[in-house]
């Protein structure tokens, strides 16, 4: 996932109107809250640093108080610490990189010392922090995949056809190999098992069938994708894996791997555009069209998402038994509570167009609550 809205340019951040809002230092510790809850206690406690030290970083300050728009929405709070931990990864900071790596072998520093390190970061690598903040969030976390597959296969059970994907915000298209990696769902297996990416989320609630998948062609677009190639873009995708997550780090670092060996269809543009063209195109008969997104559609403007939703809805008109459509979205739900697996079907049939909830998720797919597609 990556934003399929443009980056935000670094000049027309700052906007001092909202200084005395004090909302960059409460959106900070909503974060820490969230990620402690999550147990991710390396973040929380930089995040609660932060927004005890962010006073001594006006500069920075004043960007995220004069933000134009959502700073939850955005991933603002995100972005900054993916900064921070690009930083202590790099070595630029030594004393940072110390901290994280002695949080990470689970001895965590106590406030003063995060306060102490952080005031020093951020006298020194405040301009860096702000190039972070001025682009989009790249998180291409390929455990989400186990939802797809999960879905796909129950869309399999009801009527077996090899398909055809297209993902919205592919980031560095990792997700584009998810026939190529091993997916444990609940009882069911799916996938290549003798694969180095292996997924295995925690599983409640029913199996999905254990049914053939086959993907013959997969594609995806983002504004701003990475190459998979460039190692500098590959290190952007590991300072986004959250500080001390040595799972999703390692299976990142496979699924690279995979990769830069089946090298992934990632187009440059509109998420809405590339769409409209894709669905535009011939459909082969007795394939299913699939288009797939997660945690994406937060950062898509009102009238992208509109947008994105035209396009479906002129391409479903069209589908048929023989030609069938598909959309399956992992996203957060509107009060942003809970994060929802939504899928929705088109073949033509009476059933047509209706949108099933098929799991609540852990927003990195730690944990699947799987509900499948009941109706139909």
């Amino acid at each position: 996932m990556s934003a399929t809205a443009e980056a935000l340019p670094l000049q027309i951040l700052p906007n001092a109107s909202g200084l005395a809002d004090g909302r960059a230092e409460a959106q900070l510790l909503i974060e820490a809250a969230k990620a402690r809850a999550f147990g991710k206690t390396i973040v929380a406690a930089v995040l609660e640093s932060l927004a005890r030290v962010l006073p001594c970083a006006p500069r920075m300050r004043v960007c995220i108080e004069g933000w134009p728009g959502d700073l939850a929405g955005a991933g603002v709070i995100f972005r900054i610490n993916a900064g921070l931990h690009a930083l202590a990864r790099s070595g630029r900071h030594a004393a940072l990189q110390q901290l994280y790596r002695t949080a990470e072998r689970g001895a965590l520093p106590g406030p003063d010392r995060f306060d102490a390190v952080l005031i020093d970061v951020l006298a020194r690598h405040t301009p860096d922090l702000l190039q972070w903040m001025s682009g989009p969030t790249q998180t291409n976390e390929v455990a989400r995949v186990a939802g797809f597959v999960a879905a796909l296969l129950e869309l399999n059970a009801r009527a077996p056809l090899p398909c055809e994907l297209l993902e919205l915000g592919t980031s560095a298209g990792l997700n584009l190999n998810l026939a190529r990696y091993g997916c444990q769902l609940g009882d069911t297996h799916s996938g290549d098992g003798q694969s180095a990416v292996r997924i295995a989320p925690r599983w409640k609630g029913r199996t999905p069938p254990a049914v053939p998948l086959l993907v013959e062609r997969a594609l995806g677009v983002d504004l701003s994708p990475l190459d998979i190639r460039d190692d500098d873009d590959c290190e952007r995708l590991h300072a986004y894996i959250w500080a001390g997550e040595r799972v999703r780090t390692e299976r990142l670092r496979a699924a690279i791997a995979v990769a830069r060996a089946h090298l992934p269809q990632v187009d440059t543009g509109l998420a809405s555009r590339w769409l409209a063209r894709q669905l535009a195109q011939p459909q082969r008969m007795g394939t299913r069209r699939v288009v797939v997104h997660s945690m994406v559609v937060q950062y898509m403007p009102e009238v992208e998402r509109a947008a994105v939703d035209a396009a479906l809805t002129l391409a479903a008109a069209a589908a048929t038994p023989d030609r069938p459509l598909a959309r399956i979205g992992m996203e957060w739900s509107a009060d942003r509570s809970t994060v929802e697996l939504r899928v929705t079907s088109w073949d033509g049939g009476e059933n047509a167009g209706q949108t099933m909830i098929a799991a609540h998720c852990h927003p990195y797919a730690e944990w699947f609550d799987w509900h499948g597609l009941l109706t139909g």
